[in-house]
């Protein structure tokens, strides 16, 4: 949180300097600030045109007191503190991290290059450097949101020091959307390149770390160099984890191969080679860190600006061909001949389709209100019939005109395309129509999700309010990991909370697969037995499966990196039940072959747990926003 004063209620802004003020500005939520605008001009290219084209206005723009006014889009109190470091006047920074963003990002917008720097500085000066991964998370999230390359690279700097992973990230995933996860994965990867490209020089004897360690040898060295094994393997992992980079880890690393390698001079080793080795490993991955910096910021770090709704800024490069592949170019398919046609549907692409306007009042209530409006005189026509804009595609609309007549049916060649199609017949309430699309993709007419598509298939059903396909695609993934690695490219179309949603959901197919192998395993009998090893009678096997698949132990993170399977749940059991070494008479008490009954019970407990908890939620946003599209009779608008 930022601490400082607050602004007067009114945001009230008179400069009483030399000169006097010769212009207003107004913020969007209407409070004016009469200020000169020599400063303005001085501090501000953006501005500078502005205003020059405002006092071209004949008559001025209705300033007041003859003052002419400049319409900002900013809210006052944005701008209040914007002012504070334009003039001779006591600064303000905003209480809130969110506000000072926004702040840095109209001052950049502005190009305000001095301004930005000192706000910059006293932000660093006013508040000490965050270093909590959810701190980190938040700046990130917000310096993606206002397009601040700058916020976005220390934080996701500061986010390489932690594990990168779902499980890490879950209760952070809301605020952060898909496509800023994307990047931030991605500039981890790249990353993680540069890491281990740069530390495979520590391996040669040529190295910083080889001076280090002149004069000391240790029985458990590498052929090559000679660098001790525990610190090769540990530099290394540096590079598969960055947040291993860490000297707690290092001496933790040190004390593990003292403990339980033989008897060597490491026991030995001063503190003083210590310190040395490890400076050594920090110049090489603090020179890292700023080669990636310097990579990003050098090459074109913002693709896309802050004024785009629901963009992210771009931490690595490619993304536009990665999009490209995602969503190749297509060509329209030719309209189908429908004899007869009384009313035109024209697509995104502006493709005409001729139908009957009975048929589609017939299949679409949306359409049979809208069509029974009286149309404007001047309305648009083709050939004299009166012509319906749609939103879809024509590559879409082909599809769904074929689905009204008994002919040839326009197949989509993808299931991301089904599911527009299904999204299209939910939008225009033709209800009938989804149904028979739902039956040919059961039927395998339509395409079907396959394997890890089920990931990309539950975000863009979310983004719909598919509830079936959210379902059916939940599932899906279940079946496999749910890692950054595995999402992969789809990232870029969920929403934060849907990934988030769809993690909790995992959660709980895995914590219910755990209850059943539990129970399966008490009515069975096999859970108390007296045990030589304990000492008494007690419930060793049904302890050791709270202790090794308790949703607060750490092979939680096994519910992202492994499938939620019967197999996969019945399997940690297992490797779990092997390895309790103290407790030797229990490992042979149970049988290790899953039978078929036991894992029917347990896909039957799996299937039992529904994504419902989400589904209102996302029915509300699409309800809400699902006629926003342009669909029109007559003239083309923006809105029905």
């Amino acid at each position: 949180m930022l601490i400082s004063n607050e602004p007067p209620p009114n945001f009230l802004f008179e400069y009483s300097g030399s000169g006097g003020a010769d212009i207003v500005l107004r913020s969007h939520d209407s409070h004016h600030f009469r200020v000169p605008k020599s400063y303005i001009i001085d501090s501000s290219p953006v501005l500078k045109e502005l205003i020059h084209e405002t006092l071209d206005i004949p008559n001025g723009a209705g300033g007041e007191a003859s003052h002419p006014l400049v319409q900002l889009t900013e809210s006052g109190a944005i701008l209040h503190s914007l002012l504070t470091f334009i003039f001779p006047v006591t600064t303000l920074v905003p209480s809130t991290a969110e506000d000072a963003m926004e702040l840095l990002s109209v001052a950049q917008k502005y190009q305000m290059v001095s301004v930005l720097a000192h706000i910059r500085d006293r932000i660093a000066r006013q508040n000490p450097p965050f270093t909590k991964l959810d701190s980190a998370v938040h700046i990130y999230s917000l310096a993606q949101k206002y397009g601040l390359r700058e916020e976005a690279l220390q934080a996701a700097q500061i986010i390489l020091k932690y594990p990168m992973d779902i499980a890490d990230l879950e209760d952070k995933l809301d605020i952060m959307p898909g496509p800023s996860l994307y990047e931030l994965w991605k500039f981890y990867q790249n990353t993680r390149a540069i890491l281990a490209s740069d530390l495979m020089e520590l391996g040669t004897s040529s190295s910083g770390v080889s001076d280090a360690l002149e004069g000391f040898s240790c029985s458990a060295a590498t052929v090559s160099s000679q660098i001790p094994r525990w610190l090769d393997d540990y530099i290394k992992s540096i590079g598969d984890a960055p947040h291993l980079f860490d000297f707690v880890e290092f001496n933790m690393t040190l004390a593990h191969h003292i403990r339980n390698g033989h008897r060597c001079s490491c026991e030995s080793i001063p503190n003083q080679t210590i310190r040395n080795v490890w400076e050594a490993l920090a110049t090489v991955v603090h020179s890292s860190f700023e080669k990636v910096s310097e990579i990003h910021v050098d090459e074109s770090l913002t693709t896309l600006m802050p004024s785009q709704a629901g963009s992210s800024l771009s931490l690595v490069q490619g993304r536009e061909a990665s999009q490209a592949r995602a969503n190749p170019i297509t060509f329209p398919p030719a309209p189908l001949d429908i004899p007869d046609a009384n009313l035109i549907v024209r697509s995104s692409d502006h493709v005409n389709f001729g139908i009957h306007k009975s048929i589609l009042v017939m299949v679409s209530p949306f359409f049979g209100d809208l069509l029974s409006i009286p149309q404007p005189s001047d309305s648009e026509s083709v050939d004299g019939l009166p012509v319906v804009q749609f939103s879809e595609d024509a590559e879409l609309l082909s599809t769904l005109v074929s689905m009204l007549y008994p002919v040839r049916r326009v197949i989509p060649d993808s299931y991301e395309k089904v599911l527009n199609l299904l999204a299209a017949c939910q939008k225009y309430d033709m209800v009938q129509v989804q149904s028979s699309i739902r039956a040919k993709v059961n039927r395998g007419t339509f395409p079907a999700p396959v394997g890890t598509e089920g990931f990309r298939a539950y975000a863009i059903a979310c983004n719909n309010g598919l509830v079936p396909e959210m379902e059916k695609a939940a599932h899906m993934t279940l079946d496999h990991p749910m890692t950054l690695e595995t999402l992969g490219e789809a990232l870029i179309i969920f929403d934060g909370s849907a990934l988030r949603d769809l993690a909790r959901f995992r959660e709980r197919c895995r914590d219910n697969l755990v209850l059943c192998l539990m129970s399966s395993l008490e009515s069975q009998g096999t859970g108390e037995w007296y045990c030589p090893s304990c000492g008494n009678w007690s419930h060793c096997e049904t302890n050791l499966l709270h202790q090794a698949l308790s949703p607060n132990n750490s092979s939680k993170k096994q519910a992202f990196t492994d499938p939620v399977t019967p197999l996969s749940i019945h399997g940690e059991y297992l490797k779990a039940l092997a390895s309790y070494a103290r407790c030797h008479f229990c490992g042979q008490v149970q049988d290790s072959t899953l039978s078929a009954d036991l894992e029917s019970k347990l896909a039957q407990a799996r299937d039992k747990v529904h994504t419902f908890l989400l589904i209102s939620k996302y029915l509300r946003v699409h309800l809400s926003s699902s006629f926003g599209y342009v669909v029109t009779c007559g003239k083309p608008s923006d809105s029905t």
